[in-house]
């Protein structure tokens, strides 16, 4: 469902076919579902300035790489490029986790029903979740980067 979306956007970004209002959709849509994820119940404890830093050295990395892979090309439409980017990017991480959550938590339940007790506390054994927001944020960086980079690979193609 949303892999012909990438395609599509890649393409439109490809043939420069993408206009500013567009562009400020996607950002919009991003902060949008940003702020439901940082308001969602549970989702976050107590202590999070590590985490904060982390996340902001993380952020740093990634949209520096952007920036590096954008200028390659000739530095054009670096903004539109990373919010939409981004915000596909994004959906594309949700969904993934949000299968990878709904699978455990479905082995978590049938583990229960055949033993009761073997499984205790929360999902993953109480991995921290300092811990899945950083490798949440590295991946969705290195799949942002993939974007970037077949970009440009497909804009220095001569046109056929």
């Amino acid at each position: 469902m949303i892999w012909p979306l990438v395609k599509k956007l890649e393409k439109k970004l490809i043939r420069d076919d993408f206009s500013d209002k567009t562009g400020f959709l996607y950002l919009v849509s991003l902060l949008l579902m940003m702020t439901f994820l940082l308001k969602f119940p549970l989702l976050h404890s107590g202590d999070q300035s590590f985490g904060l830093v982390l996340n902001l050295l993380i952020c740093a990395w990634g949209v520096g790489r952007t920036l590096e892979i954008n200028k390659e090309r000739g530095d054009e439409d670096y903004l539109k490029k990373f919010m939409s980017l981004s915000f596909i990017t994004g959906l594309k991480l949700s969904a993934g986790l949000l299968v990878i959550t709904l699978l455990l938590k479905g082995i978590k339940y049938v583990v229960g029903l055949i033993s009761p007790g073997l499984i205790e506390g929360p999902l993953l054994g109480g991995m921290p979740k300092l811990f899945i927001g950083a490798v949440a944020s590295v991946i969705f960086f290195i799949m942002l980067i993939n974007s970037f980079k077949r970009i440009n690979a497909e804009e220095e193609l001569p046109a056929e």
